[in-house]
């Protein structure tokens, strides 16, 4: 079988859609508690007078300063996925590529939580809860607070129009009549 293309069936389109839905889903969940998780640890050092340095301010930098850029990330590997999903329905390319680019996106985003857990539980353990007034936030802080909710909508969007036209296709492909030209083809 080596070099031999499986034939993709509608089972193995309908169930990697499903996983590259629920891939995108695990990706926006752990930016957006990473992202909450970053926010209360700059407050927390904030009220007790400390520095972030080091893996924290990185932390910080990543997924607070710059966290439109996870969105869009992220956005853009649930498209590269559900275009290899409609390559490998139309038999281009074996459907694996596109159940290994969903599994990786997983990966990515829980060695990012974990990053993020690690960053902050550990220096947040040594430090003492006090409220306290919050720094002036940068521009891309701000932008980052509002990204997320923008993007998972066009995420689903995008999700639920490559569903819908895979759908659509495979119903076109389904009401096409026998021709003559079917009888005389050989199986061989």
């Amino acid at each position: 079988m080596l070099g031999r293309l499986k034939r993709t069936t509608r089972l193995d389109v309908g169930l990697a859609i499903s996983f590259a839905g629920v891939a995108y889903l695990i990706w926006a969940l752990v930016a957006g508690v990473t992202r909450s998780l970053v926010r209360d640890m700059v407050r927390t050092f904030a009220g007790i007078g400390a520095d972030l340095g080091g893996s924290p301010q990185a932390v910080k930098t990543l997924f607070v300063d710059a966290g439109v850029a996870i969105d869009l990330v992220g956005l853009a590997w649930l498209a590269a996925t559900l275009v290899l999903i409609v390559l490998a329905s139309r038999q281009r390319i074996g459907i694996s590529w596109s159940w290994a680019s969903a599994a990786g996106q997983s990966l990515l985003a829980a060695l990012g939580g974990l990053w993020v857990a690690w960053a902050v539980h550990i220096p947040h353990a040594e430090a003492v809860s006090a409220p306290a007034e919050v720094a002036e936030q940068t521009p891309w802080a701000q932008l980052s607070r509002i990204s997320l909710p923008v993007v998972i909508p066009v995420a689903l969007l995008l999700w639920s129009t490559a569903l819908i036209w895979l759908l659509v296709e495979r119903a076109r492909l389904n009401r096409r009549r026998i021709t003559l030209r079917d009888g005389l083809r050989t199986n061989a």
